[in-house]
């Protein structure tokens, strides 16, 4: 029997680390971790092993090199950096060996699930949701909405960060030139507003191929949650996914996980104003949608 799987996604700095995290523990599942990839990457194992023997057990010391989430072996971290390490591409469909590669890495993880459930994020397939659910009949996936600005802003704040804390994501790729020549890039202001305007503008690409498939999506195997909704009140935002894990037990491990200092809305221009709009209709759409065919309750979402 295929293990039951839950695919998170979310783009990059969109919250599918806080999502994963509480939605492994809302299932009793498993989730690839930091410590499952040292397994299979040699030099995220010295890095951990190294990291164990500077400051003791807790292995505190170090983050992610984007943020200030500590890194430790149960670190909920993107399935995409083995298929890098595997082929050189960490989209699941960037190589056509990555999907074996992914499924040896499920059976890998069902083995050890208390529940036989299998959690995994990687941002880059966002906007593959047709084609996970075509590979993975078992699967269901958790489409993750956020503003725009405050995508681009968790961005431009990752990149700040990375410039002086690139340990880390040097031993998870083990490509010490390219992490070398992101730190030049980064260490050049000019450079990275150059940087971080072509990340812009990848992204907003990406959201705009995502909106014309969402509809498409069957509507009984994909739940539409919204990060704002999850912080501004848990139950209502965890009541989207209702058929597809417990809501209650997941409002209660996203609080659990959540960071306590929220951030007020970041400032938005025209442009990404109007991509929000299009973003949330796409998803009242849909989740209306799945109220009419039953799949939700009616009134479910509301306080």
């Amino acid at each position: 029997m295929a293990p039951d799987v839950l695919f998170v996604n979310g783009f990059h700095r969109s919250g599918t680390t806080l999502l994963t995290s509480a939605v492994t523990e809302a299932v009793g599942g498993i989730t690839t971790t930091v410590g499952h990839l040292a397994r299979h990457i040699l030099t995220l194992d010295a890095f951990m092993t190294a990291l164990a023997a500077q400051n003791g057990a807790a292995q505190n010391g170090a983050d992610r090199g984007v943020d200030k989430l500590q890194v430790t072996h149960a670190t909920a971290e993107e399935y995409g950096f083995l298929l890098q390490k595997k082929t050189g591409k960490q989209a699941l469909y960037g190589h056509r060996d990555n999907l074996d590669y992914l499924r040896e890495h499920i059976d890998e993880l069902a083995e050890e699930s208390p529940s036989g459930t299998v959690v995994l994020k990687n941002p880059w397939e966002m906007g593959q949701e047709r084609r996970l659910l075509a590979d993975f009949p078992q699967a269901r996936v958790i489409l993750l909405r956020r503003r725009v600005a405050d995508i681009e802003r968790s961005m431009a704040a990752a990149l700040t960060h990375a410039e002086g804390s690139r340990g880390y994501g040097q031993a998870l790729t083990g490509d010490r030139d390219g992490n070398q020549r992101l730190d030049r890039t980064l260490s050049s202001p000019r450079r990275r507003r150059i940087l971080l305007a072509l990340i812009r503008l990848v992204l907003r690409r990406r959201i705009r191929r995502l909106l014309r498939t969402v509809r498409a999506l069957p509507p009984d195997r994909v739940a539409f949650l919204t990060y704002d909704e999850l912080r501004g009140d848990p139950a209502t935002g965890a009541a989207w996914a209702a058929h597809v894990l417990d809501p209650e037990a997941l409002a209660k491990a996203f609080t659990r996980h959540a960071f306590t200092d929220a951030k007020e809305p970041a400032p938005s221009g025209r442009m990404a104003d109007a991509l929000d709009r299009r973003w949330a209709k796409a998803w009242d759409r849909a989740r209306a949608a799945q109220v009419r065919s039953g799949v939700l309750t009616p009134g479910v979402g509301t306080s």
